[in-house]
């Protein structure tokens, strides 16, 4: 195993779920992502962040690991051949072939199309502790991972929680009004399955660019979602250069608890 850390045995079945599918054009103003491809395979401290993922999923005994892709698929299916060998696993890659006109929530409603268990999702952009991520798993239910300590700015995508529902998400929430940023790491449980394929169907046929994150929105009208506050924990999104730049001086703590790779 690659990390330290011991987890406890489990009788569900556990699906990871990892969207790469964009184009990331912010970052690629900036940098060449023709040469490096979508921004999974960008390389912190050694590492893409493909690779901390699946080693993190490998660490808790996933049973399948999808992979939605779509700009530079070619790049990411070699990656994942790769992967492949080095942990052990296979990793299914489903392809998003409208990824230049469609979103998140497209990507993870045909992500989704087989399966019926558990599943964790990811960003395919992010970098985070460890501890977030075991900290997530560790509730039995529906959950999301929140940053409930970071400075927020007009370009994070907030949550207004109350009485343990989302009353508001999105960039538009008041900064002085919201609990936190959604981090882009959660989780659906099988039983909540079912009711977020509905809800991720409505959203595509209302708009295909639509974000799969206002789910949790329903979902959390009905109580059945858990909120995995982040509490100081480092993580960061790379959509732009100086996200990459701050991925890139935190990359030593957020390996604090995972050991080595590999």
């Amino acid at each position: 195993m690659c990390v330290t850390l011991d987890k406890p045995a489990r009788c569900f079945i556990l699906i990871g779920v990892i969207l790469a599918a964009g184009r990331g054009r912010r970052l690629g103003r900036d940098i060449d992502l023709e040469k490096i491809g979508p921004k999974c395979l960008l390389t912190i401290d050694g590492y893409t962040l493909l690779e901390r993922m699946v080693s993190d999923l490998v660490s808790f005994n996933v049973d399948a690991i999808t992979i939605v892709v779509g700009y530079k698929a070619d790049m990411v299916r070699e990656a994942c051949a790769t992967l492949g060998r080095k942990y052990g696993t296979d990793l299914n890659l489903v392809h998003n072939n409208d990824y230049l006109s469609t979103n998140t929530a497209y990507s993870l409603h045909i992500g989704l199309d087989d399966v019926h268990d558990d599943v964790v999702i990811f960003n395919g952009d992010v970098l985070y502790d460890y501890t977030i991520l075991n900290n997530l798993l560790e509730l039995n239910q529906t959950a999301i991972s929140v940053d409930n300590k970071k400075m927020l700015t007009e370009e994070s995508f907030k949550l207004r929680i109350i009485d343990d529902r989302i009353e508001e998400m999105g960039k538009t929430v008041p900064i002085e009004k919201a609990t936190g940023e959604f981090i882009g790491i959660s989780k659906i449980s099988s039983a909540d399955l079912r009711e977020a394929k509905r809800l991720l169907k409505i959203l595509v046929s209302d708009n295909l660019n639509n974000y799969y994150d206002f789910i949790y929105q329903s979902l959390s009208k009905s109580r059945n979602l858990a909120y995995s506050f982040t509490n100081g924990l480092k993580w960061t999104e790379i959509d732009d250069l100086h996200d990459l730049k701050y991925a890139r001086t935190i990359a030593g703590i957020c390996e604090g608890t995972r050991g080595r790779f590999g």
